[in-house]
């Protein structure tokens, strides 16, 4: 029975390690670093840009010149003002042996200048100033006139005209624009004639007031006079009505006695 137990346990410890599967075997996996691509061509240092040197407004020395004014017909006296190029001056006298000539600013200082250093025609300033006013009143005008122009070259009617046409109509709008130059200067001394007619008309209003109120005076002054002369005349009568019989009775008296 023995030998029977010992070979059964023997089959069945065999039976149950011939059914366990084997363990399986651990690997560490060896991470290999990239491999490092070689450089075909070496990229050279970013370079900085250069700075952008932004243009500097022009500058112009300027044409505005301070002259001196001195206390004499020389350059050996004192400078006792100056006096700006360009500027209107008045003349007082003329040193023609000495070559200077006095003169009176526009803020009212009398020295002596140069007599070269004057001349009659206005300086360029001055000349530049007026040529740009012109300039700009005639930039105006051509845009008024060319907008015209496009409103009748667009128009239906417009289109069939031709260039004579064009030049009768530019020259019937400069004489509309003429009389109305005209009708509205005469609109300006109607205006002004207006005015000074108002102006006489309160002128007159005022003296036409000082005349009532003088007239007014008067009349009082003749109402209190009336006054007067009736209280002087209403007090005679009652002195007349008192001393009428008074007087009668003495005459009565007298021829009594007689």
């Amino acid at each position: 029975m023995k030998i029977l137990l010992t070979l059964f346990l023997m089959t069945f410890l065999l039976s149950t390690a011939a059914q366990t599967p084997p363990k399986p075997q651990s690997r560490t996996q060896v991470q290999t670093p990239p491999k490092p691509q070689p450089q075909s061509q070496t990229q050279a240092p970013p370079q900085p840009k250069p700075a952008q040197v932004q243009p500097k407004p022009a500058i112009y020395a300027s044409d505005t010149l301070d002259l001196p004014l001195r206390a004499g017909a020389s350059d050996r006296y004192k400078i006792i003002g100056m006096v700006q190029s360009g500027s209107p001056v008045e003349v007082l006298i003329i040193d023609n042996a000495k070559g200077y000539t006095q003169i009176r600013t526009p803020k009212g200082i009398k020295g002596w200048l140069p007599s070269n250093q004057l001349t009659e025609i206005p300086s360029g300033r001055v000349l530049l100033a007026k040529v740009r006013q012109e300039l700009e009143q005639l930039q105006a005008r051509h845009a008024e006139l060319k907008q015209h122009i496009n409103e009748m070259v667009n128009t239906p009617q417009g289109e069939a005209l031709s260039y004579p046409q064009l030049y009768e109509e530019a020259v019937r709008l400069r004489q509309q624009l003429a009389e109305y130059r005209k009708v509205a200067a005469d609109t300006v001394a109607i205006d002004e004639r207006n005015k000074a007619l108002q102006e006489q008309t309160v002128t007159l209003e005022r003296e036409l007031q000082v005349v009532q109120q003088e007239n007014q005076a008067m009349r009082n002054e003749n109402d209190s006079m009336k006054l007067l002369l009736g209280a002087v005349l209403a007090g005679a009568v009652v002195l007349a009505a008192l001393l009428i019989p008074r007087i009668l009775e003495q005459r009565r008296e007298q021829w009594s006695r007689l």
